[in-house]
């Protein structure tokens, strides 16, 4: 604010002299007055000079009062020139120092982060130290927990031992005792040996003879009409007895006499007619081995029942399966098992009735080693599939009413 009114100032004086010395020229001009001897229009112009060098002056002198800078600037000019050229390297030198410092602020940064990172690092190798310490600090306190306990146990099983030591030395004692007892026994076995030895031998030939029929085999199966009158069901049933009793001595039972070799209960056979009576649907009837039973021994057998349907019907597709690649002729073997394994539980699922060792039919070496040949030459992979030759009813099994399509797959 202040510079902007002198400088209105200095402009203001500068066109009052001018416009002064110009009416003084003009009067000068007019009057063509003459000063030291020069022309009026030397005198004009001298006048002119006179008021330019006023103005000037003026200024100057105005400004000089007004302002220290303009004094120190005229005045000190050339010192301040010398003192900026200094003043401008010393600039020169702080800028090459800021350079340097920051630099060296860079490289400290750069510094910094790396050990704000080993700092991370070690805080996450602190922490997990400190899980490691926690946990085996824990496993020191199971540990010693675990310690005192072996401790009582030390201490309860030295007691056990001491109370053992007094019971060996007690059973000692009674082993004397009955050391006597048994050179006493042994000469009563050898007295008693003789009259035991034929007892003893015929046992122990009927322990090692040859079992025909296990338990819950079945000895034969029939397929009967259930609603029929009773008197012919019992018929029926008395017949297919009579034929199981042939079955059993054609499969190695000895005849004992003029009896069967089959035992039924009365009761069981009453029941059953009465069953078959009750039912109008074609029935399958299974005499079933109650125990074990050796060739000398009578067949205790049971009936049992089961309603008979028809499972499959001719040209159905019983199963199927699909055999890749495989890697030896013993895999490819076991692969077939597996199916046939397959096929043997869900024919149970099916309908069919398995016998006493869980199968619903056989499959004869010769049989399934053509099937392992048919496979084994086909071209990978195979579908394997098992057809019914002809309707298959419950009381049927999987034998020679089923064959086997090999056939290789379209890729």
């Amino acid at each position: 604010m202040y510079n902007a009114i002198l400088i209105a100032a200095v402009i203001l004086i500068s066109g009052l002299i001018a416009y002064i010395g110009d009416q003084i020229g003009m009067k000068v001009g007019r009057k063509r007055l003459s000063l030291f001897g020069l022309r009026p229009r030397h005198t004009s112009i001298l006048v002119t000079i006179l008021t330019g060098i006023l103005i000037a002056t003026t200024t100057i002198t105005l400004l000089l009062v007004t302002s220290r800078g303009v004094r120190m600037a005229l005045f000190n000019m050339q010192a301040m020139v010398k003192e900026l050229n200094t003043l401008n390297h010393k600039v020169e030198v702080k800028d090459n120092k800021l350079q340097d410092m920051q630099q060296q602020i860079q490289a400290k940064g750069e510094e910094l982060t790396s050990l704000k990172k080993q700092k991370e690092k070690i805080n996450k190798q602190l922490k997990e130290t400190s899980s490691e310490y926690e946990a085996t600090q824990e496993k020191l306190k199971q540990t010693e927990g675990e310690l005192t306990e072996l401790t009582e146990v030390k201490e309860k099983l030295a007691t056990k031992v001491d109370n053992l030591g007094q019971e060996v030395n007690s059973l000692e004692e009674k082993i004397e005792d009955l050391t006597g007892q048994k050179k006493k026994l042994e000469e009563k076995v050898n007295s008693l040996s003789y009259s035991l030895k034929f007892v003893g031998q015929k046992y122990l030939d009927s322990m090692v003879g040859d079992i025909v029929y296990q338990k819950g085999e079945v000895i034969s199966s029939k397929v009967i009409q259930g609603g029929q009158p009773d008197q012919e069901i019992v018929n029926k049933l008395d017949q297919f007895i009579v034929e199981a009793n042939q079955a059993a001595l054609d499969r190695g039972i000895e005849k004992q006499g003029s009896k069967r070799v089959i035992k039924m209960y009365e009761e069981d056979l009453l029941q059953t007619a009465k069953l078959l009576h009750q039912q109008g649907e074609r029935m399958v009837v299974r005499l079933i081995a109650q125990k074990n039973t050796l060739k000398d021994e009578e067949v205790l057998a049971k009936f049992k029942l089961y309603e008979d349907y028809q499972v499959y019907q001719q040209d159905e597709v019983v199963a199927q399966t699909e055999i890749e690649e495989v890697g030896s002729l013993k895999q490819l073997e076991g692969k077939i098992e597996t199916f046939l394994t397959e096929v043997n539980g869900q024919a149970i699922k099916d309908g069919l009735i398995p016998d006493g060792q869980g199968k619903v039919g056989s499959l004869g070496f010769s049989r399934f080693y053509s099937l392992f040949e048919r496979i084994n030459q086909a071209e990978k992979p195979v579908i394997i599939e098992i057809v019914a030759l002809e309707d298959i009813w419950r009381s049927d099994s999987l034998t020679s009413n089923i064959e086997f399509v090999v056939q290789s797959k379209e890729r």
